[in-house]
């Protein structure tokens, strides 16, 4: 099976998102830690005010932290396929005006990350406060043989910063036209 990575793909108009606001276990995030259970109701992001002009929410929305904020189409669409080891965890969108944007919206949390980069055939540097993780990638290549089968959408273990995403589903979202994404070969992807 063939996976790419979810890149954003900012739409003329669209909004961009600061940091979560709300939560204060955001890091656990990309530490495949399950939060279901324990994510506050009152999480938001706010609109960046870099962009005061860029208002429309799509169905991938970009943010500063990675996340992959998801409109409810995008949920009804990838909620329908099997995606166990993701959540989607409800999270509201508060706009230039400090008005809550019509929703809802969704952190759609990968909580297995997936130890499949192989690291022969891969260019990339060791981060250097905490060497179990990648801070630059070139030329991703991915022993797909060490990936979980009922991994759809996951992250690497040691580059949990861009979403993978199964061929299947890439199509799927495609197929539908959601937005404010973009998938890219992982040898072809450079951070």
């Amino acid at each position: 099976m063939r996976y790419l990575i979810g890149e954003d793909h900012i739409g003329r108009g669209a909004c961009r998102l600061d940091r979560l606001e709300g939560d204060e276990f955001d890091y656990a995030l990309f530490d495949g830690v399950p939060r279901a259970a324990d994510f506050p109701s009152d999480a938001r992001f706010r609109m960046n005010d870099s962009f005061p002009e860029d208002l429309r929410t799509e169905d991938f929305i970009s943010n500063i932290t990675s996340a992959l904020v998801v409109s409810a189409r995008t949920r009804e669409l990838l909620g329908g396929a099997a995606l166990p080891h993701n959540e989607f965890l409800p999270v509201d969108i508060i706009n230039h005006k400090g008005r809550k944007e019509r929703g809802p919206f969704f952190i759609l949390h990968q909580v297995d990350l997936q130890d499949c980069i192989d690291f022969e055939r891969t260019v990339c540097t060791r981060n250097a406060i905490d060497p179990a993780l990648l801070s630059s990638v070139e030329q991703l290549v991915l022993d797909e043989g060490r990936i979980h089968t009922q991994a759809p959408i996951f992250r690497l273990k040691y580059f949990p910063y861009a979403p993978m995403f199964r061929e299947d589903i890439v199509e799927q979202i495609h197929a539908a036209g959601l937005t404010g994404i973009r998938f890219t070969e992982p040898s072809r992807f450079t951070y």
